[in-house]
């Protein structure tokens, strides 16, 4: 029986070394490669400096083009949005990029419409793609404020990183082969980091009144991104991106608000209520451009 146990203690400690073993490549992998946003911001970014970044969600993504916009302006931006993500993400990315070493003077703040009100913050579906930055103390402090599972997790990850990447495998084992394969694949994303929605249908016409949506700001990780702007020099621009059924409303506020929710007056430019074809796309960031270039 004694022996037994012997080979079965054994067998564990073998078998708990080689995922250990496995778990750390991936996340070296993943940090060597760019296929998600916070290792292609320090792997294939290669300036230290930019005119504004853009920080938001799929609607930032998929809305503001940052070729476009420069090539109105003359500027050089970044799109560093994600896809799944909140305004506690965004402030996330936002100290990632100062992490790095970056530096810029504006940031545009492209978040989903209904976030900047959420009074009780939850880790956000994609916040996972920080892990391969999870000794990083504030990724660390970032998942420790949360007390859900997926958040435990991610924070333990940091000592037993088969946690995180047995529980994300899809999303993390196999996007860090292919970071072996190909360092410079990219997760729908371009070399700008932007990304757009395709023109699924031509049908157009007028869209029908729109309900107004007032905005408080009430998210306590809005008042953080802020403040971290504010401690590093950077100009806040919200920007309010096109809604096919909202007219949204901010009244007073002490940032400056680019407000487009209202923009698009045509069906045709909607993959969806919260999101924009690539027509769309190009149109608002060309009107986006001209409202920017003023504030600049």
């Amino acid at each position: 029986m004694r022996l037994f146990l012997k080979h079965i203690g054994f067998v564990l400690l073998l078998f708990i070394g080689f995922t250990t073993g496995v778990s750390y490549g991936s996340l070296w992998a993943l940090r060597q490669g760019s296929f998600y946003k916070p290792s292609f911001l320090e792997r294939q970014v290669g300036a230290s400096s930019f005119d504004y970044i853009v920080l938001g969600s799929s609607t930032g993504l998929t809305t503001l083009n940052t070729q476009v916009i420069d090539s109105v302006l003359g500027t050089q931006g970044i799109n560093l949005s994600m896809d799944d993500t909140a305004l506690s993400s965004q402030y996330l990315m936002l100290q990632h990029f100062l992490g790095l070493g970056k530096q810029t003077p504006v940031c545009v703040l492209a978040a989903s419409i209904l976030d900047y009100d959420v009074t009780d913050p939850v880790l956000s579906g994609n916040d996972y793609r920080f892990l391969p930055y999870g000794s990083e103390a504030y990724v660390q402090a970032y998942y420790n404020s949360f007390s859900d599972d997926s958040a435990w997790i991610l924070s333990n990850s940091n000592w037993l990183p088969m946690l995180g990447v047995g529980y994300y495998n899809v999303e993390l084992f196999y996007p860090s082969l292919v970071s072996l394969l190909d360092p410079n694949k990219r997760n729908r994303f371009d070399a700008y980091g932007n990304y757009s929605y395709p023109n699924v249908s031509n049908v157009s016409g007028s869209l029908v009144s729109r309900r107004s949506k007032p905005l408080e700001f009430k998210n306590p990780y809005f008042k953080k991104i802020q403040d971290l702007c504010a401690a590093n020099n950077m100009t806040l621009v919200v920007y309010i991106p096109p809604h096919k059924t909202l007219a949204v409303s901010t009244g007073f506020t002490s940032f400056s608000v680019i407000n487009h929710s209202d923009l698009l007056q045509d069906s045709q430019y909607f993959y969806d209520d919260f999101h924009v074809t690539s027509l769309g796309r190009q149109a608002v960031s060309l009107q986006f451009a001209k409202a920017f270039g003023v504030s600049l």
